[in-house]
């Protein structure tokens, strides 16, 4: 219970942001490249590549390197199904 408990915190944590959220919406369909985000979202790479960075950490995201450029998509198996903030935040 405490790891669930800790791990539905960070989950919160992260999504808490709207760029992140913006990302999990833009991505929950089909892999998307760093430049494609960028430009749905109108932000700066390095910003898209921050936020990518957590949701990664938090495996909320995978990537997957084909050739030079990597594509970042939503992970159906992620690990804080059990707080079910996504099905809410993103209409899974």
């Amino acid at each position: 219970m405490i790891n669930m408990s800790k791990q539905c915190h960070e989950c919160f944590r992260v999504l808490a942001d709207e760029t992140r959220l913006r990302i999990l919406r833009a991505i929950r369909t089909r892999p998307v490249n760093v430049g494609d985000i960028t430009a749905a979202m109108h932000v700066t790479q390095p910003t898209v590549s921050y936020h990518l960075k957590m949701l990664d950490e938090l495996g909320l995201i995978t990537r997957e390197k084909r050739g030079r450029e990597v594509l970042y998509a939503f992970n159906k198996n992620y690990p804080c199904k059990g707080c079910g903030v996504l099905s809410v935040s993103i209409k899974l």
